[in-house]
């Protein structure tokens, strides 16, 4: 990828925020009615995401999804 992987970052960040509350991220989709599959690939970079995606998994863990392009 041109700009390596942009989403890395916010990746791990989502990890470790499930972690802190969940045991699982199994539970943690679970307890949101996540599709596990999804945020799965979200968390090992297998797939691109639509926005609405990112929204749910960001309101899930009571955070907000901000998007920065930078020059």
């Amino acid at each position: 990828r041109r700009n390596g992987d942009p989403l890395s970052a916010m990746r791990k960040k989502v990890e470790t925020e499930i972690h802190k509350v969940y045991p699982t991220v199994e539970q943690f989709c679970w307890d949101n009615d996540l599709s596990k599959a999804t945020v799965s690939n979200f968390l090992h970079g297998k797939k691109d995401f639509q926005v609405s995606t990112l929204i749910k998994i960001a309101d899930a863990l009571g955070m907000k999804l901000a998007i920065l392009l930078k020059p």
